[in-house]
């Protein structure tokens, strides 16, 4: 053995491991049996695993070999998992049942978790205590001018609970953190903080987040954020924006790190003062205990205490330190407790990066410094790490976020000593400031400082061309991840110099190529993009790509920008400003290069646009029209005498895109008020495609605008299990009596038109699933339509001043007014 080898030892997977990863793939099979079966065949899952560990432990001892019994050993993991799985959904149902019966009731309990601010109010999560649901969680949407509770407090509410829907979406996600049941109260009522130590801790919490509300600014945002886990400052905001681009997202979330940067504070000052070894474990892992509860126990920082704990039990009971053993341990003790946080994202996040840092971290060091020399150990051995971090944790944060930061490696390195010193000394001031109130003020006026820093450097990070990039979600990803692991471990390579210089020049090309390298379809296509409950639609054609709305969510248009390999915007036109068509604008940002954004000259520009683009906001009007490549793109509406008093919805753009025999209309949220007018005066002529207007209400597609435009396929932009009763059943009607082709994003996800000889082709993508040729329409010939010059007069007045007052018409404004217009009255005597 050579002295390479002897440095860079392969370590052993232990067997608990291997029965952790089985329990989580329990785990996940027991949660989808919750779903997708009946409860009377609910048994089955664990029926078949029983019969499967019977079967593999009777093989095991009849054979005595180590392949049965490691088999066995798996099945049984998994078994135990689908079980504890299982077993969780039936005590889920049961709470959704006592909840549909339990009627109007005062409802006590603690909140579990910082309250979310939002758009539609204040969200705060909590716990029943006592009562018809003890134990169960529910999420509460906390009425406007009433004091928000804090974590760990006390909460008494007035409510009927109403349980969550098996057919939305969003229950499963609020499920799988525990929430049975979501409730708008008439009534609620604060309480103080249990006397216990639990909410001791709690308080001083509280009053901590009070003196850190004294550091304003970038610095204090992460002051509160980094210390002491709330980041309700952070929420959007630059400063959280940039994190993201860089990829220290980690860092201004509690996990793992932040736990072992405050052990290891105690463990230094322990062993400056001498305290002995055992009990400054004691103290350590005290001190690692109260900081995970002050910071909201989150799932990937108890997974770090309790390996904390498994190495000081071996260390205390004379066993060989095994990293990997006690992730193990720790995986499965979570796993035991709460099954179902195997889809916690911090928890999957923080458990791949440890485990991918303890199986090849030595491994990746081995071969930078071989590449670097020794002298450039320190510099070049985090970012290593920071790599096989990064690789291990690819496919969630593909599928998560929808996004990768190249210069993720950098950033982290650079960030590691600062953040820190941060940490450590926003800790000390927080702890110095109710004894020695100068001294803690000084510590947390350094720290934001310190923070404030941080966040400037960020900031031009940030800015780098390509700094992060789209990763669209696919199962090519995890595969790739899978393979590269097992032939890296399998193989075990041990470099020589020339050889770890190639192949560290070799992962820096490729990082800057994909940076740096343009990708993507130039056929003619519009997509729109399934982004929920909003609007998104892509046109592209010859390299070129022109965004129209932006959708709800930053997350989901970034996953769907990443799904069909955008890395340039041309064009961005935002039709009206309803966050349904504007919210995502912020996941652009870092991601993908905007050349000049188009907004309604009928409105006034978005909040946060002209900041974000600089001055190159153009204000659209009747009659305004540009390239996409060889796609001609025409303004319809609004025109420039337009009323001033039109809904916003009536003040969307209305565009006409064509190429030669191929037209489609873009419709934003325009109903009837204005797009009528527009019919009768014959602005509106036959299409291919029609988008159909506001996402298929009752109040958007008017029998005047079908029969003018006369399109062959309708596409329908709409969320799934929306609460405004989208697309009007009235409207679906509509479109099938003039045989219009119709498809809905609720049901079909992505969908891609492309215009081809004699016919126009039609492509879905189901959510992260590949693309397949869904149909194909006949087309009926060319089209064509005159259209007046920008700011030509036009006979007829719009329509648009009133307001509609129908049910799907007033929904959007209703939701926007906050909790209090949504929250439910006592019920009558």
């Amino acid at each position: 053995m050579n002295a390479r080898e002897a440095v860079c030892r392969r370590p052993s997977i232990p067997l608990a491991l291997w029965v952790a990863v089985a329990m989580a793939a329990g785990c996940v099979l027991g949660e989808s049996a919750t779903w997708s079966v009946s409860a009377a065949s609910r048994w089955w899952p664990i029926a078949g695993g029983a019969a499967a560990a019977l079967g593999s432990l009777i093989w095991a001892r009849r054979s005595r070999s180590g392949a049965a019994s490691v088999l066995a050993l798996l099945t049984v993991g998994a078994l135990v998992g689908t079980a504890a799985s299982v077993m969780q959904g039936l005590r889920w149902e049961q709470q959704l049942e006592v909840a549909a019966h339990a009627g109007a009731r005062e409802w006590r309990g603690t909140v579990v978790a910082d309250p979310t601010p939002g758009s539609f109010g204040t969200t705060v999560y909590m716990r029943l205590d006592g009562g018809a649901l003890p134990g169960a969680r529910i999420r509460v949407s906390w009425p406007d001018r009433k004091a928000i509770p804090e974590l760990g407090q006390t909460v008494a509410i007035r409510a009927v609970l109403r349980p969550l829907s098996r057919e939305e979406q969003w229950s499963r996600r609020a499920a799988r953190g525990g929430v049975c049941a979501v409730a708008n109260p008439w009534r609620v009522q604060k309480g103080d903080w249990p006397d216990s130590l639990k909410g001791r801790l709690l308080v001083w919490r509280a009053r901590a987040l009070t003196w850190a509300g004294e550091v304003n600014g970038p610095g204090g945002d992460l002051l509160s954020g980094i210390v002491l886990g709330d980041r309700r400052r952070l929420l959007g905001t630059a400063v959280d924006e940039d994190f993201r681009v860089l990829g220290l997202t980690h860092l201004v979330a509690v996990s793992g790190s932040h736990l072992a940067l405050a052990c290891g504070a105690v463990a230094l000052i322990g062993r400056a003062v001498r305290v002995p070894k055992r009990p400054l474990g004691l103290l350590t892992a005290g001190a690692g205990l109260a900081y995970t509860i002050v910071t909201g126990m989150a799932y990937s920082a108890v997974r770090s205490l309790l390996m904390i704990a498994a190495g000081l039990l071996a260390e205390w009971s004379g066993v060989r330190r095994d990293g990997l053993g006690a992730l193990a341990l720790a995986l499965m003790a979570l796993l035991l407790a709460e099954p179902w946080s195997v889809f916690d994202v911090g928890l999957q996040l923080s458990g791949l990066a440890v485990l991918g840092l303890l199986l090849f971290g030595e491994l990746a060091t081995t071969w930078a410094v071989t590449a670097s020399g020794s002298r450039g150990k320190a510099l070049v051995a985090p970012l290593a790490l920071t790599c096989v971090a990064q690789a291990m944790t690819a496919p969630v944060m593909a599928g998560v976020f929808g996004s990768m930061s190249v210069v993720a490696p950098l950033a982290n390195a650079g960030a590691a000593a600062p953040i820190s010193v941060g940490l450590w000394l926003g800790l000390a001031g927080a702890l110095l400031r109710g004894v020695w109130p100068w001294l803690g003020r000084v510590l947390l006026n350094l720290t934001g400082a310190v923070f404030s820093t941080c966040a400037a450097a960020a900031r031009a990070g940030a800015a780098i061309p390509g700094a992060s990039v789209l990763v669209p979600s696919s199962i090519a990803i995890v595969l790739a991840v899978i393979g590269a692991a097992g032939y890296v471990w399998t193989r075990w390579p041990l470099p020589q110099r020339r050889q770890a210089r190639r192949g560290v020049a070799g992962v820096v090309l490729a990082s800057v190529m994909l940076a740096v390298w343009p990708f993507g379809g130039r056929a003619p296509s519009v997509a729109v993009l399934d982004v929920g409950q909003g609007d998104a639609i892509l046109i592209r054609d010859s390299g070129r790509t022109m965004l129209v709305d932006a959708g709800p969510s930053v997350t989901a248009l970034r996953k769907a920008l990443g799904r069909h390999g955008v890395r340039r915007i041309d064009a961005l036109v935002l039709t009206h400003d309803h966050a349904d068509h504007t919210a995502g604008i912020d996941g652009l940002t870092g991601l993908v290069d905007v050349g000049w954004v188009g907004v309604s000259s009928a409105d006034d520009v978005p909040s946060g646009i002209a900041g974000e683009f600089g001055g190159d906001v153009r204000q659209l009007r009747a009659g305004d029209s540009w390239r996409v490549g060889g796609m001609s793109v025409t303004v319809l509406s609004p025109r420039l005498d337009a009323p001033g008093d039109l809904s916003t919805n009536n003040t969307s753009v209305v565009l006409r895109v064509v190429r030669g025999p191929f037209e489609v209309a873009l419709t934003g949220d325009a109903e009837g008020g204005i797009l009528d007018p527009l019919a009768e005066e014959g602005r509106l002529a036959a299409v291919d495609v029609l988008k159909v207007p506001h996402h298929g209400s009752s109040n958007g597609l008017t029998p005047t605008a079908l029969e003018a435009w006369s399109p062959d396929i309708a596409l329908v932009s709409v969320g799934e299990g929306n609460d405004f009763g989208h697309p009007a059943a009235t409207t679906m009607a509509a479109l099938a009596a003039a045989r219009v082709r119709s498809w809905r994003t609720d049901q079909v996800g992505d969908i891609t038109v492309e215009p081809g000889t004699g016919a126009v082709y039609v492509r879905v993508q189901r959510r992260g699933r590949g693309a397949a040729t869904y149909g194909r329409i006949e087309r009926l010939g060319p089209r064509s339509m005159a259209l007046a010059p920008a700011g030509e007069e036009r006979s007829g007045e719009p329509r648009g001043g009133q307001e509609h007052r129908r049910t799907e018409a007033c929904l959007l404004d209703l939701r926007e007014r906050g909790s209090a217009a949504r929250a439910r009255g006592p019920p009558a005597a």
